[in-house]
C-alpha cells in the first residue's frame, strides 16, 4: 500500500539516529570548553549553542513522532477491541440462532414422530432427517461411590464411562449406573 503524504517527514529511526549523533557531537564540543585557549573555548560554546538548539528540536520531533506512533497504536487497539466486541455480539447472535433452529427441529420431530413413532429417518422433498442411536452411561451416584475398577482417577475422581458401558453391556449390575439409549438427529 502506497500512501502519499503532503510533506516528507523523518522516520522515528532517523530522528533517533540524529539524536545519538547530536549527543556525541555535544560531548565532543564540550571538550573544547576545557581548553586554555579562550578563542577555542568561545568557538566550542558557540558550536554547543547550535548543537543544543538542534538537539532540542530533534527531541521535540522525536516526542511528536512517538506521540503519533502512540496515536496509531491506540487506534489499532481500539479497532481490535471493537472487532472483538463485534465478534462477541456475533457469537451471541449465532448461539441464539442455533438455539432457535434446535427448538424448531425438536418441534418438527415431535410432530413427525407423533405420526410415525418408530421412524429413524424422514425423506422430505428437499431435506432428509436422519438419526443415529447412541448409548451413554448415566450416573445416579457420585463417581467416587463407584467400585474402583470403574473409576478414573485424576486430581479428582470421575467415572470411567467407557469401562462402565462395557460392564453394563456385558450384563454386570452396578449400583448407581445404568445404560440409557439416545437418538440424535441430523438435518441434511
Amino acid at each position: 500500500m502506497t500512501t502519499t503524504l503532503s510533506r516528507p517527514t523523518a522516520s522515528l529511526f532517523d530522528l533517533a539516529s540524529d539524536a545519538i549523533q547530536l549527543d556525541r557531537a555535544i560531548n565532543d564540543a564540550a571538550e573544547g570548553l576545557l581548553s586554555d585557549d579562550p578563542a577555542e573555548a568561545a568557538a566550542a560554546a558557540a558550536l554547543l549553542e547550535g548543537l543544543i538548539s538542534a538537539e532540542g528540536q530533534t527531541r521535540q520531533a522525536i516526542e511528536a513522532k512517538a506521540d503519533s506512533w502512540c496515536w496509531a497504536i491506540d487506534r489499532i487497539r481500539a479497532q481490535a477491541a471493537a472487532r472483538q466486541a463485534h465478534a462477541g455480539r456475533l457469537a451471541e447472535l449465532a448461539a441464539a440462532d442455533a438455539r432457535k433452529a434446535d427448538a424448531l427441529q425438536e418441534t418438527l420431530l415431535k410432530q413427525l414422530l407423533a405420526l410415525t413413532p418408530d421412524a429413524t429417518a424422514f425423506e422430505l422433498p428437499s431435506h432428509k432427517l436422519s438419526s443415529r442411536k447412541s448409548t451413554a452411561v448415566e450416573l445416579d451416584i457420585e463417581p467416587m461411590d463407584l467400585p474402583a475398577e470403574f473409576q478414573r482417577t485424576k486430581t479428582t475422581i470421575s467415572a470411567d464411562r467407557t469401562a462402565l458401558a462395557a460392564a453394563l453391556k456385558a450384563g454386570t449390575t452396578i449400583d448407581g449406573a445404568h445404560l440409557v439409549n439416545r437418538r440424535s438427529w441430523k438435518l441434511a
